[in-house]
């Protein structure tokens, strides 16, 4: 089973619960459920469930780019990169690229400026669990632990001598694909208010649904896992280093680092009765991304929903 097929069942495990539990008072022996949890008194414990999307900084992108990194973790120049030695590394390497675009040794070639342009992250899949404590109905601290793997892609280029003059350039421009692959794990301490229940009751209105906000520090784990390219379908390891004569010698190390930093969180809560109540919140945060000679400082992006049982 997938990871996303079994987090959609925990979810709807954890909502459904509450409502399997109601069904085994013994009311023929007395015994009476407890007064439900209002949110007009919670106090107390809860625990929740967080699902979403990240938006990692596309700033540190770049360590997917091709260059690689030395056991120090400084970043390569070009001609010890790891895309140009999986390109053209070895004799056995570049008959391999060769074969890739139909051509023969000397009919293409590789250069600096075929490295990729732009890495760029695309949104991932987040996960986590939630716990807080409610001072009163609106004040709480909360604790989090989640985790995503956010993927980087982009493009480089292998120029065909082989084209006649006149052609257009993506028939003298190979496009090919690169992939980057990391794990965040992702730490967060904060306190929570709810807005406007006051005056919402003044008028007589409804609050069930509520505004919030949310701030506080966080702690982002980031390690590195992955570097392919798709050389027309040959997806290649560029983190696997080959002597000449085309026998693995080594691998790269794996690189990973601790962030720190704060973050702010937007939303609104939903009161779906009984023991339910659901968040939908857009989370920035600022911090450090370190991951080996890598430093930086970034905004990162949560869009998320959170499940809670207010019943613990």
């Amino acid at each position: 089973m997938s990871l996303k097929k079994s987090l959609a069942l925990l979810v709807l495990s954890f909502l459904f619960f509450p409502l399997l539990r109601a069904q085994v008072y013994n009311w023929a022996d007395g015994e009476e459920p407890d007064e439900p949890v209002t949110l007009e008194n919670l106090q107390g414990l809860v625990v929740g469930l967080n699902i979403g999307f990240y938006q990692a900084n596309h700033s540190t992108a770049a360590i997917y780019g091709g260059y690689g990194f030395d056991r120090a973790g400084e970043r390569n120049g070009f001609s010890n990169s790891w895309l140009n030695n999986t390109i053209q590394g070895n004799p056995e390497f570049r008959r391999r690229t060769s074969d890739a675009m139909g051509l023969s040794d000397g009919e293409w070639s590789f250069t600096e400026s075929d490295m990729p342009n732009e890495m760029r992250y695309r949104p991932s899949f987040m996960w986590g669990a939630h716990g807080r404590f409610h001072l009163n109905p609106d004040f709480a601290i909360f604790a989090e632990v989640g985790g995503t793997s956010p993927v980087t892609v982009g493009e480089f280029t292998i120029t065909n001598l082989t084209a006649a003059p006149g052609q257009l350039q993506d028939q003298f421009i190979n496009n090919f694909s690169i992939r980057g692959e990391e794990q965040r794990l992702l730490f967060t301490l904060g306190v929570r208010q709810s807005i406007g229940r006051k005056a919402v009751e003044q008028r007589g209105g409804n609050t069930a649904i509520l505004p919030f906000i949310e701030f506080g520090l966080n702690s982002t784990f980031v390690s590195f896992e992955e570097n392919f390219i798709d050389l027309n379908g040959n997806v290649l390891d560029l983190t696997l280093f080959f002597q000449q004569q085309g026998f693995l010698v080594d691998e790269a190390r794996v690189l990973t680092g601790v962030g720190f930093g704060g973050f702010t969180t937007l939303g609104a809560q939903i009161h779906l009765g009984g023991d339910i109540m659901v968040d939908l919140a857009y989370r920035p945060s600022f911090e450090h991304v370190r991951l080996g000679a890598w430093d930086d400082r970034s905004l990162q992006h949560i869009f998320l929903l959170r499940a809670v049982w207010t019943r613990f």
